[in-house]
């Protein structure tokens, strides 16, 4: 199964997915993040459906791209000629060397989609592999609903895929249209076609509307398939498809199938984190499988504990092979074996192992913050902050000793929030400085970023001002001990997440008052992100 190959369709495929909108140039960014993971086919497009899709094809011949550029189409429409049926053209228009057809195979769609006879479709799929083939293309064709016409209708399934042999195409798909098949069916489907087409390549396009379409890609596997079609994050039509984030590392890592590189595999993670982010999903990549940042956090102490003693005990595999890493979170710092503490506080450059006064110390802090309600699973930027402050490895940056924050109409009904600051800057001088902006988060970062614009270090505010916070969340907290239901001091938890365009951080406030518990989480973003920039200074030149 060397031979296998990919044919990777988020350009064409997973923009189908509801939510999903991309321009040319998104197209074109997305396209070289594809490539550079070494598929086999680049599916570019619908041209017939999106006429934008025209332009990609024009521009895309300027990147040198690895992988072989692949358009998608339609068999000819019922009761035309293929030389004169327009999707066809459009095809041929792009200049693509691969064509990717697809055909009806089931007979509900047959009658009732398209309208036509059961010999009429056959006539459509080798009307139209005849074309292409004559214009020198190579041609993939994917049966439609394939496994659900196999199951209704076997013979003319069958018969479907003898035609398409007939016809000239390179490689014959079989799609399960309706992402509703079973492994079992999914198996005989790619047996019986098998003993059909020899030693031509099977290939797989399978929706997941059940869930079921990595078990069914490995079951078309085992029988013999030698071609899938994915997508990156599995998108695709309604639920998408076959995942290629989660197929590419099994394929490697767990069946020893060679179809990337190591340094390509590498880039996993990168590149689907980079497609969420311009098809605008980028929120929801915490908890995918693989790339996912939650996939290789490990909580408990147990599994922790199991970790750091052998990887494999709660890893399928090494994160660093795709690009992620392994984070281990906090759950309650005081509560947690001290074998896992040291541990965690070693990631942040910090030796809690001596028994010393000093270590006495900042466990006794942590062990504040914890009571108030604190912890840094979702916000280990805080954490760092804090051991740092503690062990003096980090210097106070923003000492404040005034804010004021109030919302103003202006005419007579637009409003806008302002904030004036006093603070002092690394032991400079005292500033008084004004900002306004659109809400009370955004304001109090303006004020701040004010106040780094008139230090006479200007590389603050160069770095900061390319800063963009991407994340709010605020939740309420339990009551603290000792409250009553008649006593109830009602706490907020806000947390900030941070970007500078190359990283990300996340830093947490917590008060009774939601602007103060937002604060907190500013002022200690802000800071964060000055003493951990990378490529200005090191990190001990900007602490005490």
């Amino acid at each position: 199964m060397n031979s296998l190959t990919i044919l990777e369709t988020t350009l064409r495929e997973g923009v189908l997915m509801e939510d999903i909108n991309v321009t040319v140039a998104d197209k074109l960014r997305i396209a070289k993040l594809i490539d550079s993971l070494g598929v086999t086919y680049l599916e570019g497009g619908w041209p017939q459906v999106f006429e934008k899709d025209l332009e990609f094809f024009q521009e895309v011949r300027n990147l040198d791209l690895k992988a072989k550029l692949t358009v998608f189409g339609a068999t000819r429409r019922p009761g035309t000629q293929a030389a004169r049926d327009r999707n066809l053209k459009v095809m041929l228009e792009t200049h693509a060397p691969v064509c990717h057809i697809y055909g009806k195979v089931w007979t509900l769609h047959v009658e009732k989609v398209l309208q036509t006879t059961l010999e009429e479709n056959l006539n459509m799929l080798r009307d139209s592999l005849e074309l292409l083939k004559s214009e020198g293309k190579e041609v993939i064709y994917t049966a439609e609903h394939f496994f659900d016409g196999f199951r209704t209708n076997r013979e003319y399934a069958l018969e479907n895929v003898k035609v398409a042999l007939t016809g000239g195409a390179d490689i014959i798909t079989l799609g399960d249209s309706n992402g509703a098949s079973l492994p079992n069916l999914v198996r005989d489907g790619v047996l019986a076609v098998k003993d059909l087409v020899g030693n031509k390549p099977i290939g797989l396009h399978l929706h997941d509307d059940l869930g079921l379409s990595m078990a069914n890609t490995l079951a078309g596997l085992e029988a013999g398939a030698t071609h899938i079609q994915a997508t990156v994050n599995g998108y695709g039509a309604r639920t998408g498809i076959t995942d290629l984030t989660a197929l590419l590392p099994i394929l490697k890592l767990k069946m020893g199938l060679e179809v990337v590189t190591d340094a390509q595999l590498a880039l996993l993670t990168e590149v689907a984190t980079k497609i969420a982010e311009i098809v605008g999903l980028g929120g929801e990549m915490d908890y995918r499988p693989v790339v996912g940042r939650k996939v290789f956090a490990h909580k408990t102490q147990t599994h922790v504990s199991a970790v750091l003693s052998d990887p494999e005990a709660y890893e399928p595999i090494d994160p660093a092979k795709v690009g992620n890493q392994r984070r281990l979170v906090i759950p309650g710092l005081m509560s947690a074996r001290t074998t896992y503490f040291r541990e965690v506080a070693r990631k942040y450059g910090v030796d809690l192992n001596e028994d010393s006064a000093a270590n006495s110390r900042i466990l006794e802090v942590l062990r504040g913050l914890e009571d108030q309600g604190y912890s840094f699973e979702d916000a280990e930027a805080s954490l760092e902050l804090r051991l740092g402050q503690l062990t003096g490895r980090f210097e106070r940056i923003l000492d404040t000793e005034r804010l004021r924050l109030f919302e103003v109409i202006r005419g007579r009904s637009q409003g806008v929030v302002e904030a004036s600051l006093k603070v002092r800057v690394l032991g400079g001088e005292v500033e008084y400085v004004a900002a306004e902006g659109t809400g009370p988060v955004d304001t109090l970062y303006q004020v701040i970023l004010e106040a780094l614009k008139v230090q006479p270090d200007s590389s603050f505010f160069d770095y900061m001002k390319s800063v963009k916070i991407n994340a709010f969340r605020v939740r309420t907290l339990n009551r603290l001990p000792g409250d009553t239901e008649s006593n109830t001091r009602l706490r907020v938890r806000v947390a900030l997440g941070f970007s500078d365009g190359s990283r990300e951080w996340t830093t947490i406030g917590i008060d009774e008052d939601v602007i103060k518990a937002a604060w907190t989480a500013l002022v200690d973003g802000v800071e964060y992100g000055l003493l951990t920039r990378a490529g200005t200074q090191n990190l001990e030149s900007i602490s005490a």
